[in-house]
């Protein structure tokens, strides 16, 4: 597992490009949620993801699609498959009209998929707009990525027991509710040993002084 992204929508400079994170199995690619500059890490990578899943529709979350969509039209590399709630596909249609880009969109209220040896499932969480968490496994070991979230949500909570890392927002210091987000100091409360992420460049020393979990990086790699 790769963060090509760790900062939060409000982030600053280009230490912390926007949220996207490539986890590799055996036998597929993906990534989660493609904000802003992922796209540059994915190319340092040499990476083309099998499949992209999008956990909600603010813009920091998928605005580094187009960029990438763009590099696999001028490489010719198959088009990709992108899992969303619904109204990501108006928006990819809109740029497909002007710059001859193709991604194939699939809706849904949980969008969940299998693809290669990784299986991918939904649960609704709790932000400012719909938005979703996503849980991903190969048979072995699980992983929680919370994407945008208030805590506690219930079916995030929900999905806990047998959850070997969570990956979990951490974009304000005490309480950043009114905004559907989860701050640090309740992110470590509530969670064992959380991977902290979606994180403002220009707190982040406040909240790596306060957290008893690990602080994500763009360019982190961690092996579950």
């Amino acid at each position: 597992m790769t963060f090509l992204g760790t900062g939060a929508g409000s982030t600053i400079g280009s230490s912390r490009f926007k949220s996207g994170i490539l986890i590799e199995g055996k036998e597929a690619k993906i990534v989660l949620d493609f904000g802003s500059g992922v796209h540059m890490r994915l190319e340092d990578l040499n990476v083309y993801p099998d499949a992209i899943f999008i956990t909600h529709l603010h813009v920091d979350h998928f605005s580094g699609i187009f960029d990438h969509l763009v590099r696999r039209k001028i490489d010719s590399s198959p088009v990709v498959s992108i899992y969303s709630p619904h109204g990501l596909a108006d928006i990819i249609n809109s740029y497909k009209r002007t710059n001859e880009i193709d991604a194939k969109v699939k809706e849904d209220k949980l969008p969940g998929a299998s693809v290669g040896d990784l299986e991918i499932y939904s649960v609704e969480s709790c932000h400012k707009i719909y938005a979703v968490s996503y849980v991903i496994t190969d048979g072995n070991k699980r992983i929680l990525y919370s994407g945008d979230t208030a805590e506690p949500c219930d079916q995030i909570m929900k999905e806990l027991n047998g959850i070997d890392m969570i990956i979990h927002e951490a974009s304000c210091i005490d309480d950043c509710k009114i905004w559907g987000h989860t701050s640090v100091k309740e992110a470590v409360k509530l969670f064992r040993s959380p991977v902290l992420t979606h994180i403002p460049s220009q707190i982040e020393h406040e909240i790596q002084r306060l957290s008893n979990g690990l602080i994500a990086k763009d360019g982190m790699t961690i092996n579950v």
